[in-house]
C-alpha cells in the first residue's frame, strides 16, 4: 500500500461535514440520508467482514448486523471519530461475536471478490500455491486461533492498520493488541513448520519488525 492509498484507508479521522448531515439525517430516520449511509460504506464494511471471518456464506446476514446496529445506535455517536470508524468498530465487534459462536459456514474461495483478499507480495511462477489457495490455506490454519487473536493480526498484517488503530477498533489496550498479534503469527508459523511456501507467506504479511 502506497501513501496515498494510506491516506485514503486511514479512517481515524475526524468526522467532516458530511459526517455530521448523515448523522443529522440518519437520527431523524430520513429514509434516503440512511440509504446514502449504506451505499457509501457498505463497500468497505463488507471487505472488512470478509477478511476477518473469511469466505463464508454468512457474509451478507454479518453486514447487515453491522448495519442495523449502527442506525440503532446513532443515538450514542459522539463525533469522537470519522463515521467510517464508528461503523467499522461496530463491525469488527459483529465480527468478534460471529466467529466466538463458532459458526463456520465457508464458501468457494472462488466467489470470493478479488477486491477482499490480501495482496500478493510475492507473485510466483515456479508451481508452488496460487493467491487464492495460500489465502484459503490461511483462512482454515486462523480457525484454530482464538477470536481475539485472529481479529487483531489480521486487522494488523491485512488491513494495514497500526497498533494503536487496531487496539482502538478491538476495544484493547496497546500492550494486549501487541500480544494478540504476536502469539497468532507465532502460532500460525508453528502450524506451518513444514510448509515452506505458507510460512513465506505468513512471514510476508506485515514486518515482524515493525511491532515488536
Amino acid at each position: 500500500m502506497n501513501r496515498v492509498e494510506a491516506q485514503q484507508k486511514n479512517v481515524f479521522l475526524v468526522p467532516n461535514a458530511e459526517d455530521v448531515s448523515l448523522v443529522g439525517g440518519c437520527r431523524a430516520g430520513d429514509r434516503s440520508t440512511l440509504e446514502l449511509f449504506f451505499r457509501t460504506h457498505a463497500p468497505y464494511v463488507e471487505r472488512v467482514v470478509t477478511r476477518l471471518v473469511g469466505p463464508t456464506s454468512d457474509l451478507q446476514d454479518l453486514v447487515q448486523t453491522t448495519f442495523i446496529e449502527a442506525i440503532q445506535s446513532f443515538g450514542r455517536y459522539r463525533g469522537e471519530a470519522s463515521l467510517k470508524t464508528w461503523v467499522t468498530r461496530i463491525a469488527v465487534h459483529v465480527c468478534m461475536h460471529h466467529l466466538r459462536a463458532g459458526v463456520r459456514r465457508p464458501v468457494p474461495l472462488e466467489l470470493v471478490p478479488v477486491s477482499h483478499e490480501p495482496e500478493d507480495p510475492t507473485p510466483r511462477a515456479d508451481g508452488t500455491l496460487s493467491m487464492r489457495q495460500l489465502a484459503r490455506r490461511l483462512y482454515d490454519l486462523m480457525d484454530g486461533l482464538s477470536p481475539k487473536k485472529r481479529v487483531a493480526f489480521l486487522l494488523y498484517v491485512v488491513e494495514d492498520y497500526s497498533l494503536e488503530e487496531v487496539a482502538a477498533l478491538t476495544g484493547a489496550s496497546r500492550a494486549a493488541t501487541k500480544s494478540r498479534i504476536w502469539f497468532a503469527r507465532r502460532e500460525l508459523l508453528a502450524a506451518v513448520k513444514n510448509r515452506p511456501d505458507l510460512r513465506a507467506f505468513i512471514q510476508s504479511l506485515g514486518g515482524a519488525e515493525s511491532w515488536r
